[in-house]
């Protein structure tokens, strides 16, 4: 059981980068998405509900860009340090 779960994790982390890539750059565009609707949010807005919702949606989108990208980088990152290790 341990062994098979090390093994399945280690190839999850091995992945090549250009197969992990594609999700970091879907969430930096999910992240910028959600900046811009901040952005135009509170400058074409009148304060209102409706303000406060696109706020809030943006702010959503902004965290799930994130930790999107974020999770990607890292498992990047732990990818090339298993490569430099094994090799």
């Amino acid at each position: 059981m341990k062994t098979s779960f090390r093994k399945a994790l280690y190839q999850h982390y091995i992945t090549p980068p250009e197969q992990v890539f594609p999700r970091f750059r879907l969430g930096a565009m999910i992240f910028f998405w959600g900046l811009i609707l901040i952005y135009g949010g509170s400058q074409l807005l009148s304060p209102s509900l409706a303000q406060e919702l696109v706020i809030l949606l943006a702010l959503v989108l902004l965290g799930i860009g994130f930790l999107m990208a974020l999770m990607a980088q890292v498992r990047m990152l732990i990818g090339r340090i298993l490569r430099f290790v094994t090799s």
